[in-house]
């Protein structure tokens, strides 16, 4: 063989900025795939915070004259958001992110990946702002119906038996019916009660609303995934419910600390939806990289440290793809060339070695019974090799070292053309290993049968006495000229 040209090509500066551009563009587009379904899913979860809205400001009408211009208001914006997520979930399904097995090393190829994850960062967005448009309305008509509630508890504590007196209502015992009045109203509001008055007295419904707000305090410790500073606060109130001697106390205790502690575990569960969110965003891309870079995903259990070597992984598993997106198109590059220059692919080959690595053969025709072997290594070298072609194992006879000597002198000068041609595709030369002249110590004879050749594919052996003919006959026709 001629003496061997080994080098690693790698990609021009704005070549591998596409390959490395288009492969984020895709982790970034299933990024905002997964966490649009998952914000999708949350808003599902809404009907049942727009049915208990609904049903707290019923309760409200029954006391008081508000309530009837937010029901409909709710009941609309209700509807509305049904429909824009069945929109956004429509325009989702539209635009799934498609893995590439191979990128095309072009503006427009870069362009249009660019285009399609703004398309889904664009739904993303529009799920976003539905969901905090309900988050600040449901916290809106939180606080609405809070200071509602506060204002009745207020109004309750001013009544006396005066009042009841001068608005011509007659009671047995008034101080009696107030306590009972103000007992019914609260446990409305605080819907541990129904709404029909009943013959218990204050007392006894006192302790069992006091029992109730404690079973109610002491379930939520049950929940292991609440964090240190939500279980301390809950410990306190149950200790300071313990003090309590009065329905108003209780009551005001109820609609303040225990709603406060409810409202806490709402932020902190809502903070852990998005932190869920974030790491199944970070698997999807993890268990992508994997599928595209041929490798098994590992099973990692959810927890600090698992996101931390997720996060190792995606950055290792980016790195490895755009080095094989990267040989992929060099070997795309290189079959091109060699075609454009006239040279055909007749026969190709994987060779595995004992220490695991492979190596693919690709051989293309140079001249009547002589062919460049290119060898693609998993380092990324490349070498090109001409030898002789034959049917069998064995080193080249004096003349045909002697006529092969000549062909590789002639391929020497090609090759220059072919690596001016593969910089025209945005390939440089990122290290040149080897680059040996031809001499005869590099002749050799390449055995055809160790290659995949197709058989419709012909191939011409070296023969010298042919070659010596053809040119002798040259030679007197260049005399007789």
């Amino acid at each position: 063989m001629s003496g061997p040209k080994i080098s690693v090509y790698s990609l021009t500066g704005r070549a591998r900025s596409i390959v490395v551009g288009q492969m984020r563009c895709e982790q970034q587009s299933l990024a905002c795939f997964a966490r649009t379904k998952e914000i999708i899913r949350s808003l599902r979860g809404f009907s049942e915070n727009f049915d208990q809205q609904i049903r707290n400001i019923q309760l409200l009408m029954k006391r008081t004259a508000d309530g009837a211009e937010q029901i409909e208001r709710i009941q609309s914006l209700q509807e509305e958001t049904k429909a824009e997520a069945v929109e956004i979930e429509k325009e989702l399904v539209a635009h799934t992110p498609q893995l590439s097995a191979k990128y095309r090393i072009t503006e427009e190829a870069y362009a249009k990946k660019k285009a399609e994850l703004k398309r889904l960062q664009a739904v993303q967005k529009r799920a976003e702002k539905l969901k905090a448009k309900l988050v600040a309305i449901f916290s809106q008509d939180g606080e609405n119906a809070s200071r509602i509630q506060k204002r009745i508890i207020q109004d309750l504590s001013n009544l006396n038996v005066e009042q009841f007196s001068e608005s011509g209502l007659n009671f047995r015992d008034n101080a009696y019916n107030i306590q009972k009045i103000q007992a019914s109203i609260l446990n409305d509001l605080t819907g541990v009660y129904s709404f029909d008055l009943d013959d218990e007295t204050p007392d006894t419904s006192f302790h069992e609303r006091k029992e109730a707000i404690r079973k109610k305090l002491s379930e939520l410790l049950k929940d292991r995934t609440l964090p240190d500073g939500i279980i301390k606060a809950i410990k306190q109130a149950i200790f300071a419910l313990q003090k309590i001697e009065t329905l108003q106390h209780l009551t005001t205790f109820d609609s303040v600390t225990v709603m406060g502690i409810f409202r806490k575990i709402d932020a902190y569960k809502h903070e852990a939806e998005w932190k869920e969110a974030e790491y199944a965003e970070l698997v999807a891309r993890y268990e992508a990289l994997c599928s595209m870079a041929g490798e098994e995903t590992k099973h990692l259990l959810h927890s600090r440290s698992a996101v931390k070597r997720i996060k190792t992984e995606v950055e290792r598993l980016e790195v490895l793809l755009v080095r094989q997106q990267e040989q992929a198109y060099i070997s795309e590059c290189v079959d091109e060339v060699m075609k454009d220059m006239g040279y055909d692919l007749i026969g190709s080959r994987e060779v595995h070695k004992k220490s695991g690595k492979r190596f693919r053969n690709e051989l293309f025709t140079f001249d009547e019974g002589t062919a460049v072997n290119v060898i693609f290594s998993p380092d990324g070298q490349i070498s090109m090799e001409l030898g002789g072609l034959a049917r069998e194992d064995r080193i080249p006879t004096f003349d045909e070292t002697e006529i092969l000597t000549r062909d590789m002198e002639a391929f020497c000068g090609e090759f220059a053309e072919f690596e001016r041609r593969m910089l025209d595709k945005g390939i440089v030369v990122g290290n040149r290993i080897a680059l040996l002249p031809a001499t005869a110590e590099y002749a050799a004879i390449i055995n055809v049968n160790d290659y995949n050749v197709a058989d419709s594919t012909r191939i011409s052996i070296k023969n010298v006495t042919e070659k010596r003919r053809k040119q002798a006959e040259k030679k007197v026709m260049r005399r007789e000229e």
